[in-house]
This record gives C-alpha cells, structure tokens and sequence, in this order.
C-alpha cells in the first residue's frame, strides 16, 4: 500500500509542479512560446503512466523509471520557469533565483539520463541479458560523475546567463578537452542504449516482440533525428529542436502505452482502456453541462428578464441522457483502435448469430461457420465434422455386415 501511495503522490507532485511552471510562465510573459506549451505534456504522461504501472506491479522497476522521468520534467519545468522571473532585472524580487536555476539545469541533465535507462531495461525492467550488466554499470558510473561534477562546476548557467552555480568549487573546473571528452562518452551511451533496444527486439518472439515494435520505433526514430539533425542541419535544428525533442521525448510513454493497450503490457490495459474512455467522456459532459447552462440562463434571461433553476435542471437531465450513448461511442472507439481483433471477432460472431436464425439449408450453414472459425480464430487448419444421425449409423452398420 505504501508503493501504492507513493506512486500517486510523485504524480501528485509532477502535476503540481507542471501547473505552478505554467502559471509562473503566463504570470512572466503575455503569451508562452507554442514548444513550451507542449513541453508541459511530457512530464505529466510520463507521471501517469509510471504511477499506473507502479500501481498494478509495484516489483516493476519499469513504473518507477517512467516515474522518476515525470517528476525531473516537473522539477525542470517548474525551476526553470522560477528562476526565469526571480532573474529578470526589472522583474519581482523572489529569492533563490540562483538555487533554481541550479535545479533546474540538474534536472534538464538527469531527464535524458533516466530515458536512457528507460530504453536500456523496456519493457520488463531487466538487462537483455547477464552480459550487459558491466555495460549497464559502466554507464552508471559514467553518467553519475557527469552530473555530479555538473553540480559542483564553478560556472554561469547556459540558459540563465544572470546566475551562477551556488555550489560551485573551484577544483571540479574542468578543461575543455575531458569536457569534450565526456559529451562523446554521453553520446556513446546514447548509441549503447539504442541498440540494446534493437538487438533485444530482433532477439524477442511472440507476444514480447509484438511489445517490443512499437516502443522501438518510437525510441530510436524519436531520440536519433534529433541528434542527427544537430549534427547534419543544424540550421533546421535551430528552428525544430525544441519540437523534434518533444516529439521524441513524448513518443516513448505513447508508445508504451499502445504496447499496454494492444498486446496487455504489465497486464493494466483495463486501468488505461476506462482511463481513456471515462476522461474524454468526462470532458464533453463538463463542456455539455456547462455550456448548456449558460445558454439556458442566457435564454431564460431573454423570454423573462430573470435566470430561472429550470436551466441546471435541464442541463443535468441532458447529460443524464447522453451518458450512455456517449459511453458506448467511447468505448467502440477505442477498442477499434487498440482492439482491433476483438473487436473484429465480436462484430463476425454478432453477424453470424444474426444469419443463423434465418439459414436454414445445412450446407450454408457449414460453410458459414468455417469462415466465421477462420476470420476469427485465424487456425493453421479448420475442417468440419458432423455426427450422423441414428437411423444413417444403422445403415452404415447394416451395409457393413454384408
């Protein structure tokens, strides 16, 4: 239970401090770049999912990562945005200006740290295999030591050029040369993860294949155009970096979920299958019920000059009405798009059923349900076979004797 409350109480605090970061951002500027606005979808689905996954399998190291994913995106975003307003000249006098700058630069270097070992260990928070564990410390220990001396480095912030490192010491200054050094380590472990991710794919069968193909797809499409596009045009990266990241950030949890969802990952696809269909639902009733308020207040206030209760109560009657008939809409929607063999299958069983109570030549019949076996089982081989009846065995029995 304590696994339980924690995982929720972490999405708690990813949400929270994703709201703070956008209400900080509006409170700084008129308008927030559109990147940044996306920006804030990615720590708040890597938070739910974690916490969904860590709900149902609390063993499941998986559900911590893509918690712990969230929350560094919260603290980055959260941060960040502080800093911003506490380091404007003219702006509001808020303390620690230079605290959260330093947070908010660790958590922008530990979140690429966490998806590495995200797709290091997808989808059973396992190694491929007992020989990738020096590789996995190596890459441990590596990255640990980059962001710790990070965070003891004497230096001016990149993207807070007014702040410097509070906990700067002057020892952990390194040269150019092992600074270098270390981001061509960071992209060799870029590269060591991805294709621990390829090589586990094309060595996966059955079900855990099928797991594997899209969250694959998804990480080293999303994590390697990127990278190859800073390196080959960075004048485009320039201008579709922060988007390009994005996407490439949010396609993982996305991912992951559509392997839940179409092949039961960690076994919670009906969690996300009423989380998906009761939130959009929730929604449009909100947004039927309160418009539907408004516009009978607005109506009633025009035939008689006053508001009238009469507008709640017929707005409540309203969704009252629609539930259901949006509920099952929901709900056929989304087991069309992530069940489609299901759903399939029930649709030819329905069709059946309904041909079988008008069929009446046996041979139809015969080769109706062979089809209906085969669009909806999908065996190697269907054949039929039917139990003659008494009379036709005594026959066979007689004209055997002779």
């Amino acid at each position: 239970m304590r696994a339980h409350r924690l995982a929720w109480v972490l999405w708690a605090a990813t949400v929270s401090l994703v709201v703070g970061a956008i209400v900080l951002g509006l409170a700084n500027r008129s308008e927030v770049p559109l990147y940044e606005v996306s920006s804030a979808i990615i720590a708040p689905t890597f938070a739910t999912l974690g916490a969904l996954i860590s709900y149902r399998r609390p063993g499941n190291a998986m559900g911590w990562i893509f918690l712990a994913t969230g929350v560094l995106g919260g603290v980055q975003m959260f941060s960040g945005q502080y800093a911003t307003v506490a380091l404007v000249p003219d702006g509001p006098t808020l303390p620690g200006g230079d605290l959260a700058a330093w947070c908010a630069t660790q958590a922008q270097d530990a979140f690429p740290i966490s998806i590495l070992f995200l797709v290091l260990l997808f989808p059973d928070g396992m190694l491929p295999s007992r020989r990738w564990r020096p590789v996995a410390w190596a890459m441990g220990v590596f990255l640990a030591a980059t962001l710790v001396i990070g965070a003891l480095s004497p230096r001016r912030f990149r993207d807070f050029p007014a702040a410097s490192n509070p906990f700067g010491v002057e020892g952990a200054k390194l040269p150019e040369p092992v600074v270098t050094a270390g981001q061509l380590g960071g992209l060799v472990c870029v590269i060591v993860a991805l294709l621990s991710l390829i090589l586990r794919f094309y060595s996966s069968r059955g079900e855990e294949r099928l797991q594997l193909k899209w969250f694959t797809y998804a990480a080293v499409v999303g994590l390697s155009t990127p990278l190859l596009l800073s390196t080959l045009a960075p004048a485009v990266f320039e201008v579709l970096g922060q988007f390009l990241w994005t996407f490439g950030f949010l396609s993982l949890p996305v991912s992951a979920a559509v392997a839940i969802l179409k092949y039961r990952l960690y076994d919670i696809d009906r969690i996300i299958n009423r989380t998906l269909v009761y939130g959009p639902l929730t929604a449009m009733l909100v947004t039927v019920y309160v418009g539907g308020v408004i516009i009978l207040e607005y109506a009633f206030r025009a035939l008689t000059g006053s508001g009238s209760q009469l507008a709640i109560v017929a707005s409540t009657l309203v969704i009252a009405a629609l539930f259901s008939p949006l509920r099952r809409r929901i709900q056929g929607s989304i087991d069309r798009l992530f069940y489609r063999r299901k759903y399939n299958a029930a649709k030819t069983l329905e069709e059946f059923s309904a041909k079988l109570r008008d069929e009446t030549d046996l041979d139809s019949l015969n080769t109706e349900l062979l089809s209906v076996v085969r669009e909806t089982m999908q065996p190697e081989h269907v054949s039929l076979w039917l139990r003659p009846d008494a009379e036709e065995r005594a026959n066979r029995l007689e004209r055997s004797s002779w």
